[in-house]
């Protein structure tokens, strides 16, 4: 049962809220456990929807509460349409999740600076449009990274397993299969070392600077997140549409494509753009999920700890990063 799952996961990271206030969001699918997590560590909730092409807000709240009954926590959820209803200077957590978004100085403004904002995955994916992380810099509000490669996250390897998966689904197994990766290492290699674990052959493009070939694939993964260079495409793409066979299939997970003209087998039809996943860690796994936003509120947590001890500067990220699952931005004028 999920609630179950989420309570393996609090202890795992030994995640505790008690008396902390916390503004996150109610979503559909998986993304239903984000304020059940924190009210099963201790957490006041308030938690926002919006109606959404994944559902309305009357279906968020029914799922929201169907869960939260069951582990026994719905009376610590507030479920909100409006971040007017709230006082936000009383919020401790901020999550940088999908409703509250974009979170901006207006908002920011209104937040108390003892407030943290855990982003809920690594600092390099930030986007400003998302979050004025110079608006937080000024009023003092810390923004802080999860280090997604912690012991007890690994969520890239889940992003190994949902290619497994999707190559088995499409009839394409380690006994008959060459598949050629091509992405940034931070993605390429651990999805590799899941495929080949199981007994792929595999090879590796990350260098876009020399030319590819991609005759001996039978499965090419589109694995960027990091590079805006188109990977597949007509003009000025490192791999030609046309040079794909027929009889090969491509798998976009992440990275920059365009596949007209295609004649080709791909998924998913709709490729998302460039800075968005088709196929996110939790496709296969809502434990995925459930870990990745456990662990962005623990380092939530520790912010909270650190402010206490009034650390700043390099003593903050070091702290951070020793006792936590956290990850600093690269500029030290926000550690």
């Amino acid at each position: 049962m999920i609630e179950n799952k989420i309570i393996s996961s609090i202890k795992k990271f030994k995640l505790d809220l008690k008396g902390k206030i916390v503004l996150t969001e109610a979503a559909t699918g998986n993304y239903v456990v984000t304020p059940v997590i924190a009210a099963l560590s201790g957490a006041t909730v308030f938690a926002l929807t919006k109606n959404s092409k994944y559902g309305s807000t009357e279906y968020v709240r029914d799922q929201t509460y169907k869960l939260a009954k069951k582990a026994g926590v719905s009376s610590r959820i507030n479920i909100i349409n409006n971040i007017d209803d709230i006082d936000l200077e009383e919020i401790d957590i901020l999550t940088n999740t999908g409703f509250l978004r974009p979170i901006n100085r207006k908002k920011i403004k209104r937040l108390s600076p003892r407030c943290v904002i855990p982003l809920m995955w690594e600092p390099w994916e930030y986007r400003s449009a998302d979050l004025d992380i110079e608006a937080c810099l000024e009023r003092g509000i810390k923004v802080y990274g999860t280090n997604e490669s912690h012991k007890y996250l690994r969520t890239l390897e889940y992003i190994g397993y949902v290619t497994l998966y999707l190559l088995l689904d499409n009839k394409l197994s380690p006994k008959s299969s060459h598949i050629l990766l091509i992405g940034c290492k931070r993605f390429v290699e651990p999805v590799s070392k899941i495929l080949r674990l199981n007994n792929y052959t595999t090879s590796e493009i990350t260098d876009y600077t020399r030319p590819a070939s991609v005759d001996e694939a039978d499965a090419i993964i589109v694995l960027e997140h990091e590079r805006k260079n188109l990977i597949i495409g007509n003009t000025d793409a490192f791999i030609k549409v046309s040079s794909i066979r027929n009889d090969q299939m491509v798998i976009h997970i992440c990275g920059n494509v365009s596949f007209k003209g295609a004649k080709f087998r791909y998924v998913p039809e709709k490729p998302k753009p460039f800075g968005y996943m088709s196929f996110t860690a939790d496709y296969i796994d809502i434990q995925a999920v459930i870990d990745l936003h456990t662990a962005g509120l623990k380092v939530a947590e520790g912010m909270l700890k650190a402010n206490k001890l009034f650390l700043g500067g390099k003593d903050y990220k070091v702290f951070m990063e020793t006792n936590y699952p956290a990850l600093s931005f690269d500029e030290p004028k926000f550690w």
